[in-house]
């Protein structure tokens, strides 16, 4: 019993790790993001909760189950301000073909940065295209900011989906 579950330990890690080679090294790339706010401040008169964003994003792999990801959101006429936001954010990822992770940003908007930084959970899936990428998640974020007027603690949490293609160098 022990051997056979050393022997399937083994067998998985050594699929694991030899899947990471289409994962390893430095990609580079860009998207969109849908973005729905989920706290109070959608209900509010004159505010927009769904928006389109942009995406630019950095990512480094090991080749093993570890990356670190780093993006610049740029969210146009956030929340039906004519403004735009801007985020830059940096995740740890574990996994490959399927992972998860979590990040933690801040937000510049109406000339000024955010009193707190945001923090984030990502769930995605990143298929190998010959020498691009293509990563399609979800994330949930917890932002706290007195940037908007009527704003409370939760009223800035979002939902976005999104989808970044990338080239590995």
């Amino acid at each position: 019993m022990k051997r056979s579950l050393l022997l399937s330990g083994i067998s998985l890690a050594l699929i694991a790790f030899s899947n990471g080679a289409a994962f390893a090294g430095n990609q580079i790339g860009g998207g969109i993001h849908y973005m729905a706010t989920v706290g109070d401040i959608k209900d509010s008169p004159g505010v927009d909760e769904n928006a389109f964003n942009f995406v630019a994003s950095f990512k480094h792999t090991t080749g093993g189950l570890i990356g670190i990801e780093a993006d610049v959101e740029f969210v146009p006429d956030y929340l039906g301000s004519n403004k735009t936001l801007y985020q830059p954010q940096v995740f740890g990822l574990i996994g490959g073909l399927v992972y998860g992770g979590v990040g933690i940003g801040w937000g510049y908007f109406d000339e000024d940065w955010f009193d707190n930084p945001f923090y984030a959970l990502r769930a995605g899936v990143d298929l190998p295209v010959g020498n691009l990428h293509v990563d399609i998640n979800a994330n949930y974020r917890f932002l706290s900011s007195k940037a908007l007027q009527n704003a409370t603690e939760s009223d800035l949490d979002s939902i976005t989906f999104g989808a970044i293609v990338r080239v590995a160098l």
